[in-house]
Parts: C-alpha cells; structure tokens; sequence
C-alpha cells in the first residue's frame, strides 16, 4: 500500500510540471527570446544624417624646401683672407662687409696703371697736335680723328686697364649682395682664397620654397593660388602655402614639377629640408561620410543605415577619398541615418540603439 502511495505521488507531480509549461508556452508563442535577452543584443551607435555638402579632395605628394632666395658669394679676386667678419647663421644686410683679402697686390696694380694712363694721356694729346687739334678742342674734333688717336697713344688700353685695376682692388673687400642669413661658409682668417670654392652662400628663408611632383592624373587639379598644407620629415607641426606655379611640360617619368610658397615667419623651415606636401581642391555638392562608416562585406563596400531602430545593410560605391572621409556615387541618399561607430560585428537588421547624432 506504501509503494503504491509513492507511484501516485509522483505521478501528480510529472502532471502539475506539465501544466505549467503549457501555460508558459501559451504565454510565450513562437518561443521568442523574454524582453531583457533583446535588451541585452541591441548595440549603441551614433550616426550622421547624410547630406550634400563640399568635399576636399588631398592629393599627396613628397617635395623639399628652398630658401625663396638664394646668393652665392665668391671670391672675385684671389688672394689670402685676413679677416673674416660673420659666422653660420647669422643674418646680413645688402652691401655689409663679409671679409677682407690682403689688398697690397691690388693697391699696387691700381697705383701702376694710374701712372700707365697719364703717360697715354700726353701721349694722346700729342697725337691731336700732329692732326691739327688741342685736346680743348674735343667737341669739334671728327669722331675718327679722336679714336685714331686714342688707339695710337694707348689712351684706350691705359682706361681699360685702369677700370680693372679699381674693380680688383673693390673685390679684395667682399659684401653680401642681397639680404641674407650666411650658410655654407668655412673660410678661415690667414688662408689663401683657393682653398675654397666660394665665400658663402646667403639665404632669405623668410619665405621658403617647396618644390615637389605630382603624377599626370593629378596635373589638372594645380592651380595657382591653390592652398596646400606642408608637414616638414623631422620636424613636428604644419605649415600652410599656397601654389606659385606648375612647370606645363611633364618629365619622362609622367609628372609634373610644381613649386609653392611657404611663409616662414618662426624660422623652424631650413633650406633643404625634406617635407610631405598635400594639395588640397574643394569638390563641392558631394555625399560624404567619415571613413569609420564604411566597411568591406563579401568583397564589397557597405555602409550600414538605422531604420526604426534596427541596422539595414547598404551596398554603397565611394567616389573621391581623403585621409578621413569618402564621398559615395551610389546607394544613399540625403536624409538617411548612417552608424559610423560600433558597426564592426553588427548585422543586417541587428537592433541598434542611437546614443547620439554626429551633426
């Protein structure tokens, strides 16, 4: 009677489960998963709304600078400096004293040739004597008669010679021709000039020049006046410029040579230097997105849209790209909801939830 008792208990109880799984089941139709598991699967996002606006295209390209002006000083005359007034680095006024070379040959030729041109002078009176004229009598002599006699008394030579003479003895002090910052100078004091190619060279790097190429499918976007943004090899920071002009003949291998102006107000550019250039064109009434949106699905580009809070799945095709952003030819439209964040792992109408809008 016992064992009987025990069977029939746990028959009921197999009985009352049963039951209340029907009633859970009819609460519960088609077994959808309870309301907090679909809280816990929706992703938080921020979207764009999309719409028209300007594009900038960037064009990369390597350059290197220059000074905007350039002047080499050399030695006009040879001889042994002895005194050398600046250093690397510092900068310079037209016509300043740089360095001096030991004039005494100089002084000597000049005193020389002075003696030189006052014997031709006599010399050249004389011949206006045997042609019937005084020296006086200069504005009524034939123009013949005077270079006849200039020839023949050496009066010509003596001038020439005496002009070189002054301008030798002028170069023994050398001057700086332009403005400038010296650079390159390694002339010592008491050393003949022939140990160096040259004095120095003077740079104005108050404005640089960047010079640098771009590929033929490029060449159509340089235009003059055109903006670029310059960003030195070894050296934090950018600078702006703006395009001067563009040689119209490509090289052979396909580019063309452009050169830009580069302001240098804190003297950080030096000439030589090693820059990136980016050339930069306005392209406007583009669609554009920033590049987080875009993504790579079964070999094709996709960008994912929110549609009553759920993800949509768009095949797109991108047109124009810069280092941040795309502009898209096909598959959106203006006034749709683009993700640009979290979109990694989401799928085709994946509950989404919009944590806020990127305006």
């Amino acid at each position: 009677m016992l064992k009987l008792k025990s069977i029939l208990t746990v028959v009921l109880l197999v009985i009352v489960v049963a039951c209340n799984t029907n009633k859970n089941n009819d609460l519960n139709p088609g077994n959808i998963l309870p309301i907090n598991k679909i809280a816990n699967d929706t992703v938080g996002v921020e979207d764009i709304i999309v719409k028209k606006s300007s594009f900038t295209l960037e064009t990369w390209c390597n350059g290197y600078l220059q000074a905007s002006q350039k002047a080499i000083v050399p030695f006009e005359v040879q001889g042994n400096l002895i005194n050398v007034l600046v250093k690397n680095g510092q900068w310079v006024s037209k016509g300043q004293l740089l360095a001096q070379i030991d004039d005494y040959k100089q002084k000597q030729a000049l005193a020389q040739s002075e003696v030189n041109y006052k014997l031709a002078l006599i010399n050249y009176n004389d011949q206006l004597l045997v042609s019937g004229y005084r020296i006086e009598d200069t504005a009524r002599i034939p123009k013949h008669v005077i270079e006849g006699a200039m020839l023949r008394s050496g009066l010509s030579q003596s001038i020439l010679e005496l002009n070189k003479a002054r301008t030798e003895l002028a170069n023994t002090r050398i001057t700086a021709p332009v403005n400038g910052m010296v650079a390159g100078l390694t002339a010592k004091p008491f050393t003949p000039t022939t140990e160096y190619k040259n004095f120095c060279t003077l740079l104005d790097t108050h404005d640089m020049i960047v010079n640098f190429d771009v590929l033929e499918q490029d060449a159509t976007l340089i235009q003059p006046g055109m903006v670029i943004e310059v960003i030195p090899v070894a050296m934090a920071g950018n600078f702006t410029g703006k395009i001067e002009g563009a040689d119209r003949m490509l090289s052979n291998f396909g580019t063309l040579s452009v050169s830009a102006l580069v302001p240098n107000t804190r003297g950080l550019l030096i000439d030589g230097m090693k820059v990136k250039v980016v050339v930069k064109k306005v392209i406007p009434d583009q669609i554009v997105v920033p590049k987080s949106a875009v993504l790579a699905r079964q070999n094709r580009q996709v960008v994912f849209t929110v549609e009553d809070g759920h993800a949509i799945w768009n095949y797109v095709t991108t047109g124009y790209e810069n280092s941040t952003q795309y502009t898209i030819t096909e598959g959106l439209k203006p006034g749709q909801h683009v993700i640009v964040s979290n979109n990694l792992t989401i799928g085709h109408m994946a509950p989404v939830l919009v944590s806020g809008q990127v305006k």
